[in-house]
């Protein structure tokens, strides 16, 4: 399948009085056309920043510093401020972490969608009223809602009425940046199933920024395993999930519920990631890994160590015989001083 998003190298860094953060650190990944790419990791691992890069939408103490991120042959860290903006709910759209970030209080949210069909999208007022209800229904939202406030809609309702501010101008790529976090489970669930409708009704590709595996697993197509700024992991979600190869996509497994035993066992990985002020020289998990060894010391590249699955371990030929240990609990106790 084609690249819808080619990411290449990508580094972002934060500004600080005590010297650069290097939040994302080298990131590569694709996004396929008409796939769902689950970006996943620990809170801090620079999943979100690299979101919001790809949307040109960072903080000023941020800077892209380096790499690629070639978007339907247009490099988005080159693009003109004037020509990003042109692509910007056009062909690229955003949902935030919270929907109540995305729907202004004291507008009614048909008005904002409106907005952004008659403003952005150029439509004609009885257009854009047709589209408005057209998107309400896609989202499985009653198109009178549209006249009502966001302190009117319950959680989950604000999230799919955020979804369908960013799909009102069709756009290629929607990232959505912990779509479900602050949602019950039963929430969640029915949110992430209008996504998966939308994605295969609509042709439509999506990044989904999530620190649950759980949600990669039911939601995604492909994933994307960030660790300290790096992607430590990807491929497609059955490959990188039954059979991951490297240590700490082991240890988030153990670490989050699976759907499918919601009595599991759960398994902490001991400590935290590093500081991204001065990361470590070599692997970035070494510190908090069983499996690490003196060779470890050294920066893994990230390679294909089977057909589409890479991975940056330098003991990922190992991974078969890693996994039964890694599922102990006494695998990961007393790793971390």
């Amino acid at each position: 399948m084609a690249s819808l998003l080619t990411v290449r190298d990508l580094a972002v860094h934060y500004a600080t009085a005590a010297g650069p953060v290097r939040a994302v650190d080298g990131a590569s990944f694709d996004v396929p056309a008409g796939s769902i790419v689950g970006l996943v990791g620990e809170s801090g691992c620079g999943k979100s920043t690299l979101g919001r890069a790809l949307m040109g939408v960072m903080p000023r103490s941020a800077r892209i510093a380096a790499g690629s991120a070639v978007f339907e042959g247009q490099d988005l860290v080159t693009l003109p401020d004037k020509a990003r903006k042109e692509l910007l709910w056009r062909r690229l759209s955003f949902v935030p972490q919270t929907a109540m970030n995305a729907l202004d209080p004291v507008q009614r949210v048909g008005a904002q969608l409106m907005e952004v069909l008659t403003e952005r999208g150029g439509l004609s007022r009885a257009a854009a009223a047709s589209r408005a209800e057209a998107l309400f229904t896609l989202v499985g939202l009653d198109p009178k809602r549209l006249r009502d406030w966001p302190h009117q809609f319950s959680g989950g309702m604000r999230q799919r009425a955020s979804i369908a501010l960013a799909l009102a101008l069709d756009p290629a790529l929607m990232i959505a940046d912990e779509p479900v976090t602050a949602l019950d489970v039963i929430v969640q669930r029915q949110v992430l199933d209008v996504m998966k409708e939308l994605q295969a009704r609509l042709g439509l590709a999506m990044i989904l920024v999530t620190h649950d595996v759980a949600v990669v697993a039911y939601a995604c197509d492909r994933v994307v395993v960030m660790y300290a700024g790096r992607v430590v992991e990807s491929g497609p979600v059955r490959a990188v999930l039954e059979a991951p190869l490297h240590p700490y996509t082991m240890g988030l497994m153990n670490a989050f519920p699976d759907l499918e035993r919601a009595g599991g066992e759960l398994v902490p990985i001991e400590g935290s990631p590093p500081s991204l002020l001065n990361p470590p020289k070599g692997c970035r998990f070494a510190a908090r890994c069983p499996f690490a060894v003196a060779r470890c010391a050294e920066d893994p590249p990230l390679v294909e160590d089977a057909p589409d699955h890479h991975a940056a371990c330098w003991r990922s030929a190992e991974a078969a015989a890693l996994r039964p240990q890694a599922a102990r609990a006494e695998t990961w106790a007393g790793v971390v001083a």
